[in-house]
This record gives C-alpha cells, sequence and structure tokens, in this order.
C-alpha cells in the first residue's frame, strides 16, 4: 500500500472512532445530567373477580388446562372441516384468473383458528 494513503488511514480511522464513540458518549452524558425521574409505583395487584366463582375461589389449574384441550380438539375439529371446504373451493374456481370471495374467507377462518389452536396449546 502507497505510504501516503497508509498515513492517511491512520489518521482518519482513529479520529473517526473518536468521533463516533464521542458522540455515545455525550449522550450517555447528556441523559445522565437531567433529573432522574422516579416511575410512579405500579398500582397494587386487586385480584379479578372470575365469572362464576365465588370471591376469593381459585381456579385449578388442571380443569383450565382440560378445558383448553377440549377447546382445543373442538377447533381442530372446525380446521379440518374447513380445509375440506376450502380444497374443493380450489377445485372449483379458476384461480388464475380470479380468487373467490369464499375461499378468501375460509382461508381466513382456517387462520384465526389456527392461531387460537396455538395460543391455546402454550396457556395464553
Amino acid at each position: 500500500m502507497d505510504p501516503q494513503k497508509r498515513n492517511f488511514l491512520s489518521l482518519v480511522i482513529p479520529a473517526a472512532l473518536v468521533v463516533r464513540f464521542g458522540f455515545c458518549a455525550g449522550a450517555g452524558l447528556a441523559q445522565s445530567r437531567t433529573a432522574p425521574q422516579n416511575p410512579s409505583p405500579p398500582p397494587p395487584a386487586v385480584p379479578l373477580p372470575t365469572p362464576g366463582l365465588p370471591d376469593g375461589a381459585k381456579l385449578d389449574p388442571k380443569a383450565i388446562l382440560k378445558k383448553n384441550q377440549e377447546q382445543i380438539h373442538s377447533d381442530i375439529e372446525k380446521i379440518y372441516a374447513l380445509a375440506g371446504d376450502l380444497k374443493d373451493e380450489v377445485e372449483k374456481t379458476d384461480s388464475a384468473d380470479v380468487l373467490s370471495l369464499p375461499m378468501i374467507q375460509k382461508a381466513e377462518q382456517i387462520e384465526k383458528l389456527a392461531k387460537q389452536v396455538k395460543n391455546l396449546a402454550r396457556g395464553n
């Protein structure tokens, strides 16, 4: 490499790093100089009443999991039926020219049910 280029790069690169990190440090100092804002404390946790349960009653985790499993099973049955309907709709529609509205609606319903099943399986 040409000695002039080497000298130039040896001067420019450290200067660029100083400028880059100098701005970052300056921003940090500017933030630390401002008056600290104390965040307000979170509100006390108040248990929300669960519909159908007397006050103070706790939910049984096994009962919740069983209910989720039943919901997942029924949603999967719906997805299976909608997938069959969607298959029939695709076969009778020439999708190269036009997509039918019922086909799009069935696909959206399948997507919605699939997301619901995913959330139930995760325990959300």
